[in-house]
């Protein structure tokens, strides 16, 4: 399903809407880039960047490390176009596929915002997780920026109550339920302690670098 379509808006409104719907979006992403730069245990000439869309998160990190190289992969042509005008010249190779089942090319990174949520079964996304691992070879870094609520149901309740008042700031109270309805309908949630575990199973050694409310980042070190 094309973003646009999966959100309710038109696509050139993306990047101002995308701050509307997720909480703490801006601070997320500079996390997530300032994490990967932090863990890196050898230079980064190349990122893989799973589900690129605008290009926010790949933007972040070619302007972190200068001399890295982006490949987008994306399986929404106008996103791809968006990111293809976001990152610099001559530092992107952007492909359009689906990133569970596109080749995944040897690298120093892999990045994925808001993207990995979209995989609805486990066992799909530990089979990704391990042809990650295999790209990046030991000693490369993974980051993903998403949606984990908590365990505790308790905790995710009131996860889900702080997301629908940061939702019903700009839409509305009735909206924002709506928003939150139709979304879990299409997306996937992994609990966090559960995507940790998915992770580990894969080979990777995972860290939480960031947390607010249902949101984190998670380093995997491979």
């Amino acid at each position: 399903m094309a973003v646009s379509t999966h959100l309710q808006i038109d696509l050139s409104e993306y990047d101002a809407r995308i701050r509307t719907f997720i909480p703490h979006y801006e601070e997320m992403l500079d996390t997530a880039a300032a994490s990967l730069a932090a863990a890196a245990r050898r230079p980064i000439d190349t990122v893989v960047d799973l589900g690129i869309g605008t290009g926010a998160l790949a933007g972040r990190v070619v302007s972190l490390r200068k001399k890295a190289r982006v490949i987008g992969i994306d399986e929404d042509e106008g996103m791809l176009t968006m990111a293809g005008r976001r990152l610099p010249r001559g530092r992107a190779t952007l492909v359009h596929d689906n990133f569970v089942s596109a080749p995944l090319p040897r690298t120093d990174a892999v990045t994925a915002s808001i993207a990995l949520h979209h995989i609805e079964l486990p066992r799909t996304k530990k089979g990704l997780y391990r042809r990650i691992k295999q790209a990046l070879g030991r000693g490369g870094v993974m980051v993903t920026a998403d949606c984990h609520p908590p365990t505790h149901a308790l905790l995710a309740a009131a996860g889900r109550s702080a997301w629908r008042d940061h939702l019903a700031a700009t839409y509305g109270r009735r909206k924002a339920e709506g928003f939150l309805r139709a979304w879990s309908h299409e997306d996937f949630y992994t609990p966090l302690d559960a995507e940790l575990a998915l992770m580990r199973a894969a080979g990777l050694s995972p860290e939480v670098t960031w947390r607010r409310g249902l949101f984190a980042v998670i380093v995997g070190v491979a």
